[in-house]
């Protein structure tokens, strides 16, 4: 776990139409799909490391009534012409489909890898009432994948009101969850990254897609002109509880200078450490200034309290 990574990420805009009567005409999907793919190559161009596409992307803005018109079996053309733009462009991509299955569709996450190969898929647990009745079917499980940049999980839009799918992503190790969906989704995705210490990325069929650090905090947003963004992520970035901690913050800053990025948190009483130069080691700093990270620490004060408990039930 050594890289500092760029991670990108994209909105389609499809419900605005460019003339009037604006947001009252259903995009072309052949249109939205090739606009899929030049974000695609926007991304590889920027030496992003990772590249999401939203929820059912090609069928974005469409009624219900068409949404055949973007679906397709798996492994169908419209994957190909996405693994083949992945490999192009040597990036990871996320992007959401509506593929065939017996006995219905699936909404699902595809994750394909710089040499174009497929190396898993999701299928939204929890589709809406509409997908359903549209003969939708659910996904079972939580899915976190290994890749040369971590640990990814993928979540799809609706899934955004069950917490323990994001905490089984949590379980599972993932440092990284990709958000495919039709709507932002807001806070609950700051409040997921935060509670959970991973990166959330999201991408989305209207305006405004972000990528939330661990802390929560919006690193970049797209915007109804801005369709694509950004980001350089630290992967070994650690986080800190002020206790008994606070005054190395100084010391860290004055030792490694404009090499590392120290960032406090007042009201949570947190601080975190990133590295600006790649060729530094974190556990090289920790180490230095007997850190003990936020993870380790409310681990250690979790036994302490259940050995004190213990204790207290003995004397009973």
């Amino acid at each position: 776990m050594t890289g500092i990574i760029r991670l990108a990420t994209t909105s389609m805009a499809t419900l605005e139409n460019r003339s009037p009567p604006y947001n009252l005409s259903h995009p072309d999907p052949k249109e939205t799909f090739a606009r899929g793919l030049a974000l695609i190559d926007a991304a590889g161009a920027q030496k992003a490391d990772l590249v999401c596409l939203p929820e059912t992307f090609a069928n974005a803005g469409l009624p219900r009534s068409r949404a055949a018109e973007a679906t397709e079996e798996p492994g169908g053309p419209a994957f190909q012409q996405i693994a083949e733009r992945a490999r192009a462009n040597r990036i990871n991509v996320v992007a959401g489909m509506r593929q065939f299955v017996e006995g219905g569709a699936i909404n699902v996450g595809v994750l394909i890898n710089r040499d174009g190969n497929l190396i898993g898929t999701y299928t939204k647990k929890h589709p809406t009432e509409g997908e359903l009745e549209n003969g939708v079917i659910p996904g079972a499980v939580a899915n976190v994948f290994d890749t040369d940049i971590g640990k990814i999980g993928i979540a799809i839009c609706f899934d955004m009101n069950w917490p323990a799918l994001w905490t089984d992503m949590k379980d599972q190790g993932a440092e990284i969850v990709c958000f495919l969906s039709a709507f932002e989704g807001g806070f609950p995705l700051r409040a997921y990254a935060c509670l959970h210490r991973y990166t959330v990325v999201s991408s989305v069929q209207s305006y405004y897609a972000r990528i939330i650090d661990r802390s929560g905090a919006v690193l970049a947003e797209t915007s109804r002109w801005g369709r694509l963004v950004t980001a350089d992520i630290d992967r070994q970035k650690r986080w800190f509880h002020t206790d008994d901690q606070a005054e190395k913050i100084l010391a860290v800053q004055a030792k490694y200078g404009n090499r590392v990025r120290v960032e406090t948190l007042g009201h949570e009483h947190m601080f975190s450490i990133a590295r600006l130069d790649p060729d530094l080691d974190m556990n090289d700093i920790v180490g230095e200034f007997s850190l003990v990270d936020f993870e380790s620490y409310i681990a250690r004060c979790t036994s302490a309290q259940d050995e004190v408990l213990a204790r207290s039930r003995e004397k009973r």
